[in-house]
């Protein structure tokens, strides 16, 4: 069976995927971070004409991962401000507050219902239904 809202999910799961990558490259900070302070200041090595320390070059390293975790939180809080604008549209409250649970919160369904005192069922329903008028406010 097709997914019917497949794009519509895609589209709304952005903020999820990128706050994710973002998680990911704040490990990898992490563990350049800790890198760098059992580095030797000694240890060399050569590139091109110039003989560049390993600090540096984890340093370096530091610097892009900053980049690109800013430019991930620029691009969250982006995307973030999209959902949150089309889920606002949606005139009815239960809807909005399904959508903004799963795709601002990133809760599980099973607090999802939880919060909202629904069965787990409902609110696969209520979720078909908060899609459907999202696909309607993205078709306009």
């Amino acid at each position: 069976m097709k997914d019917k809202y497949k794009d519509v999910k895609k589209y709304l799961n952005r903020a999820y995927e990128l706050t994710k990558t973002r998680e990911k490259l704040e490990r990898e900070y992490k563990k350049k971070r800790e890198e760098v302070g059992s580095i030797s200041v000694s240890n060399t090595e050569i590139k091109g004409n110039s003989i560049v320390s390993n600090v540096e070059n984890k340093a370096i390293d530091l610097f892009n991962l900053e980049e690109k975790i800013k430019s991930h939180n620029i691009e969250i809080d982006e995307a973030r401000k999209e959902i949150a604008d089309i889920i606002n549209q949606i005139e009815e409250e239960n809807l909005r507050d399904v959508l903004r649970l799963r795709y601002l919160e990133f809760r599980k369904w099973e607090d999802i219902a939880y919060i909202l005192n629904y069965s787990r069922a409902n609110i696969f329903i209520l979720h078909n239904k908060a899609l459907k008028k999202v696909d309607e406010i993205l078709k306009d």
